[in-house]
């Protein structure tokens, strides 16, 4: 007997007039067109989006796991990929209570929102965060342009298969167990 399916989000984000900052974007779409050949993927939700809003919060917080797929300028080689815990579910001090890890800076604006804002938004607003990872592609400059640069275009498979790991590599707890509040940060690993 399997138990409840997890609920997982995946959310690519980028501007696409931007080249390769928009590598989010075709990540999400790779992983859309495969989802059917890709374990963990077929009843999760894709989003590919220009930037993160405030209105996803509601639907973070329905999750198990949220996937993060962004550019970065973070000096590594242009096309790297590398994969970070950016929250999830951790016990309070008393092992029941939810412990929302410390207060982050107000967000000024809702173009500033992160995926670790996101979450957290999530927390504040619906008492529940979910696990959550960023995949990251390494780019060197975002400049004006439509498509991404061979570099970060070739990286985009190795990003498809960064996501996979996540999925697999997360331990979901099932559907309609409640998360605790968010963590901080945890280890990077490259894919």
């Amino acid at each position: 007997m399997t138990g409840p399916v997890a609920q997982v989000l995946v959310v690519g984000f980028g501007n696409t007039l931007m080249g390769d900052d928009g590598v989010g974007q075709e990540v999400a779409e790779a992983v859309w067109l495969q989802r059917d050949r890709l374990p963990g993927l077929a009843r999760a939700s894709v989003h590919w989006l220009a930037q993160l809003t405030p209105d996803l919060a509601l639907e973070v917080s329905t999750c198990d796991l949220v996937v993060f797929i962004d550019a970065a300028q973070d000096g590594r080689p242009v096309g790297s990929v590398a994969l970070q815990r950016i929250g999830g579910p951790a016990p309070g001090p008393d092992g029941d209570a939810p412990a929302p890890g410390p207060p982050g800076a107000p967000v000024s604006c809702w173009e500033d929102l992160t995926p670790a804002g996101l979450v957290r938004m999530s927390y504040d607003l619906y008492g529940r965060a979910p696990a959550a990872v960023l995949v990251t592609v390494s780019i060197s400059q975002a400049e004006p342009g439509l498509g991404v640069s061979p570099l970060v275009a070739a990286a985009v498979p190795r990003a498809v298969a960064a996501v996979r790991l996540a999925i697999a590599a997360s331990h979901l707890r099932p559907a309609g167990v409640p998360a605790a509040g968010p963590a901080g940060a945890g280890g990077r690993h490259r894919a």
